[in-house]
C-alpha cells in the first residue's frame, strides 16, 4: 500500500510530485534451524522524516533509533529485523530497460554500512526493495510470479510490482556479506492469496 500511495500521491508537502520512493523499518523474529536463518516479519514502519524523491530515498537515521525505542516499549519480544525501500518507474519498459527489480549498487552500499540496523539485528539484516511501474493494459493474474527464489512479481489493478530480498551476514573473518540479486540464498515465503481480473483500474479520479 504504501508503494502505491508514493507513488500515485506523491508526498503532500510537495504538490504535484509524484512517483516517489518511500522507506520503512521492519520488525519481527527470526529462529536458527540447520544451516539457515528464518526470519518471520510482523510489523512495518514508515519513516515520515526521510528525504524522498522519485530517484532516492534517504532516511533520517535518528528515526531508526526513536521507532525502536518505542518499539522496545510497545513489543518487547520483537526485535528490528531490517529495512524496505521502493523503487517507481513510469512504464514496464523502463523496469525492464534499467532491470529496475534489482537492488542497487548504491542500495547495497546503504545497507552494508547502516551500523544501527546491523547491531539492532544482530548482524542478521533484512533489507526489501519494492518495485512499482504502472502497466498500459490490465491483464488477469492470479498470484504471481516467482522469477526466482528471492524475487517475486505481482500485478494489482494497473500496477505491476517486484519484492526483492536481500540478508546481511557476518563472515568468520568479521566481514559484512550480503546476498546479492541473482547470487541469492535467501528465499521469499509468501502466502499471498488473491485474483487481478483483467481491465480492473483504480478509480483515483472519483471522490
Amino acid at each position: 500500500m504504501a508503494a502505491i500511495e508514493a507513488y500515485c500521491l506523491g508526498d503532500g508537502r510537495r504538490s504535484g510530485e509524484k512517483q516517489l520512493e518511500t522507506f520503512g523499518y521492519l520488525w519481527g523474529s527470526k529462529k536458527y534451524a540447520a544451516h539457515e536463518t528464518i526470519f518471520f516479519l510482523e510489523k512495518i514502519s514508515l519513516s515520515l522524516s526521510a528525504r524522498r524523491t522519485s530517484g532516492s530515498v534517504t532516511p533520517n537515521r535518528k528515526a531508526a533509533r526513536l521507532k525502536n525505542e518505542v518499539m522496545m516499549r510497545w513489543s518487547p519480544h520483537t526485535t528490528m529485523l531490517g529495512s524496505f525501500h521502493t523503487h517507481p518507474y513510469e512504464s514496464l519498459e523502463e523496469v525492464k530497460l534499467n532491470s529496475g527489480f534489482e537492488f542497487s549498487d548504491a542500495d547495497f552500499g546503504c545497507f552494508q554500512h547502516d551500523d544501527f540496523l546491523w547491531k539492532e539485528s544482530g548482524d542478521t539484516p533484512v533489507n526489501f526493495a519494492m518495485t512499482i511501474c504502472k502497466l498500459s493494459r490490465v491483464h488477469e493474474s492470479g498470484f504471481g510470479e516467482w522469477r526466482r527464489p528471492n524475487l517475486w512479481q505481482f500485478d494489482i489493478g494497473e500496477f505491476r510490482l517486484w519484492l526483492n530480498v536481500s540478508v546481511g551476514s557476518v563472515d568468520e573473518y568479521g566481514n559484512r556479506c550480503l546476498t546479492l540479486n541473482k547470487k541469492s540464498v535467501a528465499t521469499l515465503d509468501l502466502n499471498a492469496r488473491f485474483f487481478n481480473e483483467r481491465g480492473t483500474r483504480f478509480k483515483l479520479d472519483h471522490e
